[in-house]
C-alpha cells in the first residue's frame, strides 16, 4: 500500500460518493452553497484530468485551501463530504482547526518558522501533512517536536524550486513592489503594524521558493534517515513565485522525484507529486500529480482585511 492509499480514509473516498452518487448529487443541488457546487464541479474536472492521464481519480488528493475564508464556509465543504483542507499559516490553522470536526485532515502548506512548529503541531492534533519542507533544519525541528509528543511520524512532503533563475527576479521584483506600497503606508498611523506586515512578507515570499532542484536528494535523504519520527511522502512546487506555474516546472518535479526514489530507494509510484493549483491542476495531473491544491476555484477570491 503507498502513501496516498495510506492517508486517513475520507479525502478522496467521499469525493467518490459524491460523483459517483448522481441521484444524491442532484437532490442537493438546490441547497448546496457555491462553495460545496464548486467543490463538486472541481471533483469532475479532476476525474477526467485524471483518466485522461490513465489513472483512477482516486488517485489523486484534492487539498481544499482555505486560507483567509471563515470557518463556516469550511463548515458548507466539509457538510458537502471533503475532508482534506489546507492552510498557509499557523495562527489561522490554529484558530480553525479547533472549530472543526476531528476527522478532517489538515495539511499545512504554507513557510514554516522553527519557532512555530511546536504551535502548531500541539494546536493541531488531526494535522496530516506538512508541505513544504525545504530544509534540514526545519526537517530536525519537526521531528524533535513530533518525539515529544509520542504521536505517529508525521507525513511531509519536500518543496522543491522548480522555476530556477525566473524565480530569483521574480522574488526581486516582488520586493521592489513591496517596499514601494510600505513608503506609502509608512505614513499611515500604525505604523508598527505596517513594520511588522513588510517584514513578514517579504521574509515568507523570499523563503518560500524551495530547496533547489540539486540539493533535493540530499534532503530527502535525511528525512528519511535521520528524522524517525517524519515520514517522507513525496515532492511538493508551487511552480513560479506568483503561483502559476509551466510544464516545465511539472516534468522538473518529476525528474526530482525519479532522482530521490533511485537514491532512497524508494518505488516511485509511492513517492507523491504535490503540484497544482486553481488554474492548472488538471495539467499537474495529467502530467503526474497526485496532489492538487485547490482554494480560489472552490471558496471564491479571498479577500484579506484593510489595515490601513
Amino acid at each position: 500500500m503507498n502513501n496516498l492509499e495510506r492517508q486517513e480514509e475520507g479525502c478522496t473516498r467521499d469525493h467518490n460518493a459524491n460523483i459517483n452518487d448522481e441521484g444524491m448529487a442532484a437532490s442537493s443541488a438546490a441547497t448546496d452553497g457555491v462553495a460545496a457546487v464548486a467543490l463538486r464541479s472541481v471533483i469532475q474536472k479532476v476525474h477526467q484530468a485524471a483518466e485522461r492521464s490513465g489513472r483512477g481519480p482516486d488517485r489523486i488528493r484534492i487539498v481544499a485551501v482555505s486560507k483567509t475564508k471563515p470557518v463556516p464556509l469550511l463548515r458548507e465543504v466539509y457538510d458537502a463530504g471533503h475532508r482534506c483542507f489546507g492552510e498557509n499559516y499557523v495562527q489561522e490553522l490554529v484558530e480553525k482547526a479547533p472549530q472543526l470536526p476531528e476527522d478532517i485532515e489538515w495539511h499545512f502548506i504554507g513557510n514554516l518558522q522553527s519557532n512555530k512548529v511546536k504551535a502548531l503541531l500541539t494546536g493541531v492534533p488531526n494535522l496530516a501533512m506538512v508541505e513544504t519542507v525545504d530544509d534540514k533544519k526545519i526537517a530536525d525541528r519537526l521531528d524533535r517536536v513530533v518525539a515529544s509528543m509520542e504521536r505517529k511520524p508525521l507525513k511531509v512532503f519536500i518543496q522543491v524550486n522548480t522555476s530556477g533563475e525566473e524565480c530569483k527576479s521574480a522574488s526581486f521584483r516582488y520586493c521592489i513592489a513591496v517596499a514601494i506600497d510600505f513608503c506609502f503606508k509608512l505614513f499611515s498611523s500604525n505604523l508598527v503594524q505596517n513594520l511588522n506586515e513588510f517584514f513578514l512578507v517579504s521574509a515568507t515570499f523570499a523563503a518560500k521558493s524551495g530547496v533547489e532542484p540539486s540539493g533535493c536528494v540530499e534532503l530527502a535523504q535525511h528525512v528519511s534517515q535521520s528524522c524517525p519520527n517524519l515520514e517522507f511522502s513525496g515532492l511538493m512546487t508551487i511552480g513560479m513565485l506568483d503561483y502559476t506555474s509551466t510544464p516545465e516546472n511539472f516534468k522538473t518535479l518529476a525528474h526530482c522525484r525519479s532522482e530521490v526514489c533511485q537514491a532512497i530507494g524508494m518505488p516511485e509510484e509511492q513517492c507523491e507529486l504535490s503540484m497544482g493549483m486553481s488554474g492548472d491542476f488538471e495539467l499537474a495531473i495529467e502530467m503526474g500529480s497526485t496532489n492538487v491544491r485547490i482554494g480560489s476555484t472552490i471558496f471564491g477570491a479571498r479577500e484579506y482585511p484593510n489595515k490601513n
